[in-house]
């Protein structure tokens, strides 16, 4: 090759390379963002807000699952933390809250679930252990009942 198609090879290369294999070339010279380790910065994160919105919640006295039922009706309704922390804070309920803004209680819950674990690192196998025994108790309190009121009938029987 000579000198001079040897340059014009190189130019291409240099000036086409980008415009060819964009995709390729985008992480050049740029550190991927470095991983979430707090708790609030995973919560930040995940709502695409500033770290300063969750520890401010944390000052007024939210703790983690509070905060994240906050955002998650922010984000849903439109409206800022702030904004549907002072009606919390005026003394309305979270089925109260989720209510006037027509979200459902049972989402609001399975959501506020889903991400907290999220948050937390706990995997689903946890999640899942830790509701077990609940909806085992609402089984036998059922099944007690219905014990009890055969045993009444048979009694009455009798």
């Amino acid at each position: 090759m000579k000198k001079g198609e040897l340059g014009l090879v190189l130019f291409l290369w240099i000036f086409l390379t980008p415009i060819l294999f964009p995709p390729c070339l985008s992480g050049w010279g740029r550190k991927p963002p470095s991983e979430p380790k707090t708790i609030e910065e995973k919560i930040a994160s995940k709502f695409h807000i500033e770290q300063g919105v969750v520890l401010a919640l944390e000052e007024k006295g939210y703790g983690t699952e509070e905060i994240i039922k906050l955002l998650i009706l922010a984000t849903a309704t439109g409206k800022r933390a702030d904004e549907i922390s002072i009606i919390r804070e005026e003394g309305m309920s979270w089925e109260g809250i989720a209510k006037w803004y027509g979200v459902e209680m049972s989402t609001l819950g399975k959501e506020t679930q889903r991400l907290l674990s999220e948050v937390e690192g706990r995997k689903e196998e946890e999640i899942k252990e830790e509701e077990e025994p609940e909806i085992e108790l609402e089984i036998e309190k059922e099944l007690r009942k219905k014990l009890e009121m055969e045993k009444t009938e048979s009694d009455e029987l009798r």
